[in-house]
């Protein structure tokens, strides 16, 4: 039977990356509760590194995120939602820990934030950013760790400036 501890507990240490408990590199299920007493947080451990799925919720119940591991690394696609249901981000990663693939980001609103791509941790491809109102803020391609078109947004001069360079 696998071992369930509930956090805060004065017998967990997290060392070097490494989860202790009682001295003894954890294996099990580490799991939160919220004031309704309620399971609010879960994660799974093999010898004290995160194995497999670790989930986070809401006061209400709903669903935070849902991120997964392999030996302590992020694998695999990691999601997150907003208090109101609305999608909060997407990642793909490797067995690396990497990004690896495409990764969103939402505003709360629902509008989509970030929609890059990613190979072996790296921009690849792809890449673009949009203000909260919906408007593009940076639309542009990397290829080979370099980033070609529109970057982003730069800060501009006010046409008050008294500086006779820019008359």
């Amino acid at each position: 039977m696998a071992l369930k501890i509930q956090y805060p507990n004065n017998n967990i240490e997290l060392k070097n990356g490494v989860l202790f408990y009682k001295g003894v590199p954890f294996s099990g299920t580490m799991i939160s509760y919220n004031e309704v007493n309620k399971t609010n947080d879960s994660a799974q451990y093999l010898n004290g590194k995160k194995e497999g799925e670790e989930l986070k919720k809401y006061l209400n119940g709903s669903l935070a995120e849902q991120r997964f591991y392999k030996k302590g690394l992020k694998s695999g696609i990691h999601k997150a939602w907003w208090e109101n249901g609305n999608q909060k981000f997407i990642y793909h990663f490797n067995t690396k820990g990497e990004y690896n693939g495409n990764v969103k980001i939402w505003y709360k609103n629902g509008q989509l934030y970030k929609d890059f791509n990613y190979r072996e941790g790296k921009e690849s491809g792809s890449q673009k950013m949009w203000q909260g109102d919906g408007k593009l803020r940076a639309n542009f391609v990397t290829k080979n760790g370099e980033r070609f078109g529109l970057i982003g947004l730069k800060k501009c001069y006010s046409v008050n400036v008294k500086d006779e360079s820019f008359k």
